[in-house]
This record gives structure tokens, sequence and C-alpha cells, in this order.
């Protein structure tokens, strides 16, 4: 019964993260500021908006990695659903099929997929950084099996207006995001399937213990990041009109540093989604300016790598001074 009364101010999801959310946004001005003066095309708005489309799916895949990673849960193979979702959108386009029924497919695919990671971390109990491993392998020999190493090039625009149209002046992908943000937003704070996912990260036992169905809501988490996943593998396919055979090799690692450096714990029960979408816009704001300015695009790797491995070292040494500092 201790754990279930240690649990509950948790469930009240006050967020310490403002902090780190104020440090980002500095970071980005000033890292945006240094390359207005290297580069005169950065601050263009030719730039800005072409950046901000580029950005679109990362931010909806990581917007899904957060409510992943508050549960505790951690998917590496996101990369692969979306590229599988992406490869039978691709096909069903080539086989004829209408919009209203391909992005349906693509959906449902990352959905599927996404459940089934949740089915491998609650019902076979293998650890989910083993398992989602083991599936980003398994998601990567069905798309080269599925493309046999070639593009899926030629497909229709009709779905291109979602991200190259605008509403009202505003340019549609920022609708977009702003639209699966609030989804999510409203998922962790106005339902209690959000409170449910804080409980789970700050302690699992406790949760079990005041009657959430943990696995079921495992499940359902992954299946909401597969979802989010396809739904991004359909805006891929209407920003690109191909399939590239190198399709979301990055995303997973790019999604996690996002949503780590925007203040959500590796281990569980702290995040936020506004974080989270700051650490998208310095992600891709660095890897437009580095392109800009004529550095290699290995650098992006290393800067995002290097970041992600400073602030985990951060959150670590600050829980050990809290676990000796008296109380």
């Amino acid at each position: 019964m201790q754990d279930v009364i240690a649990m509950r101010p948790a469930l009240r999801i006050t967020s310490p993260t403002a902090t780190r959310e104020l440090a980002l946004f500095a970071a980005i001005l000033v890292v945006g500021t240094g390359f207005s003066f290297a580069s005169p095309y950065f601050l263009t708005p030719l730039n800005l908006i072409q950046t901000l489309r580029v950005a679109l799916e990362l931010a909806i895949v990581s917007a899904g990695m957060t409510l992943v990673i508050i549960m505790g849960g951690i998917d590496v193979s996101v990369g692969g659903i979306l590229a599988v979702s992406a490869i039978i959108i691709g096909k069903g386009y080539q086989a004829g099929l209408p919009s209203v029924a391909v992005a349906p497919m693509g959906l449902l695919t990352g959905a599927l997929l996404g459940g089934w990671n949740g089915f491998l971390t609650t019902k076979l109990k293998v650890p989910p950084i083993i398992a989602t491993l083991g599936s980003m392998y398994i998601f990567s020999a069905i798309m080269f099996l599925a493309i046999g190493g070639a593009w899926i090039s030629g497909l229709p625009g009709t779905l291109s207006p979602m991200i190259n149209g605008n509403v009202l002046g505003i340019p549609a992908a920022a609708i977009v995001i702003i639209c699966v943000y609030l989804g999510c937003w409203l998922i962790l704070r106005k339902i209690p399937f959000g409170r449910h996912l804080y409980a789970i990260g700050c302690s699992e036992p406790s949760a079990r213990l005041v009657g959430i169905n943990v696995d079921r809501t495992k499940i359902a988490t992954y299946a909401i990041l597969g979802l989010l996943a396809g739904f991004a593998a359909l805006l891929y396919v209407a920003r690109l009109r191909n399939v590239e055979i190198n399709i979301g090799t990055t995303v997973a690692l790019e999604a996690i540093a996002a949503t780590v450096l925007g203040g959500t714990s590796i281990t569980g029960g702290v995040g936020s989604l506004l974080g989270t979408l700051l650490g998208v816009i310095f992600i891709r704001v660095i890897q437009n300016g580095l392109v800009l300015v004529g550095i290699s695009s290995l650098w992006e790797t290393v800067i995002i790598g290097s970041l992600l491995i400073i602030v985990l070292a951060g959150d670590a040494l600050h829980n050990l001074r809290k676990t000796k500092s008296p109380r």
C-alpha cells in the first residue's frame, strides 16, 4: 500500500519540464540566430515553410513516442512501421485504389504493427528495447522484400494539399501538427487513459494495485504510436510521391531524441508534448542550417547523438542527487 500512496502525487501530473522547455526554446533562438548570420537563406519564408514540411513526419511520430516513453516504454522499430505503412500505401496506389481506400490501409497497418510490439512487451514479457529491436529487423526485411531494392515512384499527388497547401494563409502542415498534438494533449490531460500512462511510468506495480489494466493500456499505446507512424507514412507519400528504399532509417533515433530533449524522462512518468515539439523544431533547425552552410550531413547524427547523451547523463546525475539528498 505504500507504493500506492507514493504514486498518488504523480497522478496529479504536475509538469517539472518547464525549465527544459524554456532552455530548449532559448537554444532554438540561439542556433537559429547563428544560422541566420551564416546563411542569407535561413530566415527566408520559403526555407522556413519547407523546414516545417520536412519536420511534419518526425513531429507526428514524436508525439506518439512521447506517449510510449511516458508509459515507461520505448519503440526503436517505429521507422520500420513507417516504412511498411508507406509501402502498403504505395502498392495500393499502384493497384489503382483511391485515396479513401489507401489511407485507411496505411493507418491500419501502422496500428497493427504497433499493437504487435505491445503484445510482445506485455503478453510475452519481452523487454521493450529487445522486442522493438527485433521488430525493427523484421519490418526492415519486409520492406526490402516488398519493394525488391527499388523505389516505388510516380505516385499520385491526391493528398499533397495536406502538405503543400494553405488554409486561410496558414500552412496546412502546421495545422496538421497542431491537430495531432492537440489530440495527444487531450489524451494525456483530459481522459483517464492519459493518467494511466503517467501512473504506469511512475510505478507499474502500483498502477496494477489501483486497478489499472496495464497490459491493455500498453498495447493500446503502442498501437497509437503505430497509427501515428502510419499517418506519417501517408503524409510522406503525399509530400514526395514515392517510397525510397531508405525510408524511416533515422526516424526512431530522431523521435527519441526530440522526446527526451523536450523533457520526457526516459524512465517514464514525466513528459511534455510541448517540449517534444520544441525538440523536433530544434533538430530540424540544426539539420536545415547545416545543409545551408555546407556542412556534411554526417554531423547531424553526431550532434543529435551527443545532445542525447548529455541530456540523459544530466538527468541521471539529477536523479542520483535526489536519491542521496536527505528527506
